[in-house]
Formats: structure tokens, sequence, C-alpha cells
């Protein structure tokens, strides 16, 4: 967790000081005042929940600019979502939504970006990367720089953010245990207020492939999903459903199979679930039966899900269930983790 305070520090250094928070954020920019006649305010916590940032900030005076060179150059891009609740300039791609009111804005760290703050407001941002949300970039891109706010999520994920910065000092394996459950809502809140207002605009057939997919992530823990139930509550033909499967990349049974394992992999992993049995965290993952479970996982990783919850990586980090199961079969030893 990362504090900055413009009060702390001499009048001569705080543009410097300012600029260095802005170029070390998890999207990069540049920083000054608005008005450099007048004095900048401006008080920054910045913390991480595995690859999930979550920042909150008071500010006034202040001027912030992501270059188009910087937005080339990104790595590994990100969705932005700010909750601000002053008056709070924020333009990209040619849109731009400032309201005096509480607003909540999306935007992304693929195209450059200006933010202004003239007068005192509080703002809080969550930063996600943007291949973890499994959205379309077209969807996105049109969903982006709107105020969402009053969308049908967006009071419950404003509480969430507030809450979810002002939480106190978390060991790093308990503030990873946040990110899944944050992107998730995330992408509800985004999908919800896309929804609404702009997918009703487009053909139906174009954005069937993403509502097949958000109705999957939404639905993987029913052990009845298949292709027949799928096929139906669409109104499509199987051989349409993997089609249009197909034109994504999408092997059916391999996703759901995939999708859950990673999920159980998870949970088992997370300490809140440390009394919740492997057999209930199966079922909550999409699988009645605890041996076909417990084969499947096996396969997947090269152990057992009990030999999974008790291991930690050789770094000391625990097991990805996203990376290579050759990593966590044969030399691995397990290792009970800390309570």
């Amino acid at each position: 967790m990362r504090h900055f305070d413009l009060t702390d520090n001499e009048p001569s250094s705080r543009v410097a000081i300012l600029d260095e928070a802005a170029r070390t954020c998890s999207v990069p920019f540049r920083a000054r005042p608005a008005d450099r006649g007048r004095r900048v305010r401006f008080q920054h916590m910045d913390r991480y929940f595995g690859g999930v940032n979550v920042t909150r900030t008071a500010l006034d005076n202040f001027s912030g600019l992501r270059s188009a060179k910087l937005a080339r150059t990104d790595p590994a891009p990100r969705l932005i979502l700010t909750v601000s609740s002053g008056p709070y300039l924020i333009e990209q791609n040619g849109r731009a939504v400032r309201q005096r009111s509480v607003s909540m804005v999306p935007y992304w760290s693929c195209d450059a970006y200006r933010l202004h703050g003239d007068e005192p407001t509080r703002a809080w941002s969550v930063t996600v990367p943007i291949a973890d949300l499994g959205l379309p970039y077209l969807f996105l891109r049109d969903v982006g720089v709107r105020n969402i706010g009053h969308s049908p999520l967006g009071p419950m994920v404003r509480k969430y953010l507030v809450e979810l910065a002002g939480l106190g000092e978390l060991t790093p394996e308990r503030a990873a245990s946040l990110a899944h459950p944050t992107v998730d809502l995330i992408r509800a809140l985004l999908t919800t207020a896309g929804g609404d207002e702009f997918l009703s605009r487009q053909p139906l057939g174009r954005t069937l492939g993403m509502r097949i997919m958000l109705h999957l992530r939404s639905q993987v823990s029913d052990p009845e999903l298949s292709a027949d139930k799928l096929a139906a509550h669409f109104g499509i033909s199987k051989r349409y459903l993997y089609a249009v499967l197909a034109g994504m990349n999408v092997t059916l049974g391999e996703w759901i199979r995939t999708e859950r394992l990673g999920r159980a992999a998870r949970a088992l992993t997370n300490p809140a679930n440390a009394l919740v049995s492997v057999a209930a965290i199966a079922r909550m993952s999409g699988y009645p039966d605890h041996s076909s479970f417990s084969r499947a996982f096996r396969q997947r990783y090269g152990c057992t899900p009990s030999d999974w919850r008790l291991r930690t990586g050789p770094d000391g980090t625990e097991p990805d269930p996203q990376g290579d199961p050759a990593r966590w079969s044969g030399s691995a030893q397990p290792s009970r983790r800390a309570q």
C-alpha cells in the first residue's frame, strides 16, 4: 500500500511528487497542476489485490494526461473504472464526462486520455486487466467514457469500491483472494450497463457470441449445463451454437471443464474457504460427484484437490490455476498453508 500526501511536502517539490505518483501507477500518465498559480491538493492511496489495483484520492487543481505514445506501448491493457464525488473530467476518444455530482466512468489504457479536476473532488478508481474481464474490445469501447453510475448495479459497485479501498492491511494472500470477485462484479456492472443502453442498438447476431459467453460464465456451476440446454436458452440449434463458439475459438466441453476446475482451484486456496470441504467446493464448481471431480482435477493439475489445497509453490507462492499444471506435479512437495 502506497500513500502520497502533498500537504506533507515543501511547495517546491509538490509538482514533482504529483507527477511521480502518476508515472508509477498501474496505468502510467503525466500529471501537473491545472493552474500553476494555485496550490495543488493531492492525497492519494494506492494498493493491489492480486492483479487488481485500487486507489482513493482527494484532489484539487489537478490535470492528468496519458499520451498516445504511452498507450501504444502498453504491455497489458487495463480497464479503469473511476467513481468521483465532485466535478472531475474524464476525456477519451472524443467523449467526455464531467458531472458535478457522483459519476461512475469506465475507460481504458489502450488510448490516450485526459483527466482534469479544478475543484475539490474525491475519487476512487479500480483497474483490472482487460483479459480477465473476457469482454470484446468493441463492447468495452462502446460502453467506455459514459456515466454508468445509474445502471442497476451502480450503487452496489460504488459502495463496494469505497469499502475495498478502506480495508485495513491484509496479507498478500488475503488481498489476492479478493481479486476474482472484484473482476466478476466489474464485469457484471459493464454488461448490465451495456446491455441496457447499447447492445439493443446492434443486430442480435452481432452480440450472440458475447451473450452466450456471459451466460456460460453465470451458469457454469450448474451441473446440468449442456449444449442442448444452452441452445434452447438462445433459441438456436446445437449446430449453430457450435458454429458461433468455433468462431471465437471456444470448444464448449473443454471451456466448461477448464472454467469449473479453475474456479475450484481458486476456491481451494482461498483462506475464506478453509472450513469448506472439498466435496462442497466440488458441488459449488459444478461437480455433484466427488470422484469424477477428483479424477478431472488430478488430470488437469497432477495432484488431488486435497494436495492442491495444502501446496505452495517452490518460491512460497500459492498455486496458479492458470499456470502450467506440470509445475505442481511430481517434484513439488505438499506444505501446509499458514492459517
